[in-house]
């Protein structure tokens, strides 16, 4: 079954939205290992999320949804008018990932785990 694991927002300034959002709700902040301009947000509760700049994508928001198989699922969004957005690509320790477009135009991300 398909679950949401992650959001993006995108800012002009990750740094100092990411910071924004770190000092109203508690969670922490931090620089990505892998993605220059990409600040990682963790809650206590486990949620997670980033903000990157907005050179990446311009969409102000984007939710990421878990899947057991990208190439199937890409397969069934191209069958049902969606798009695959960008290449595949592994993030270490982690597992695949790829961005994808409904028939709107609208941007979502795709994580197949480890």
């Amino acid at each position: 079954m398909t679950k949401l694991v992650h959001f993006e927002l995108t800012a002009s300034d990750a740094e100092m939205t990411a910071r924004f959002y770190s000092d109203i709700l508690g969670w922490t902040a931090g620089p990505s290992p892998h993605v220059p301009n990409y600040m990682l947000l963790s809650g206590n509760d486990g949620a997670t999320g980033a903000v990157m700049s907005d050179r990446y994508q311009s969409q102000p928001a984007i939710l990421w949804f878990e899947v057991a198989d990208i190439d199937f699922v890409l397969s069934s969004i191209a069958k049902n008018g969606g798009k695959q957005q960008g290449d595949i690509n592994t993030i270490p320790g982690q597992g695949r990932v790829v961005y994808a477009s409904d028939p709107n135009g609208t941007i979502f991300g795709l994580k197949q785990p480890k």
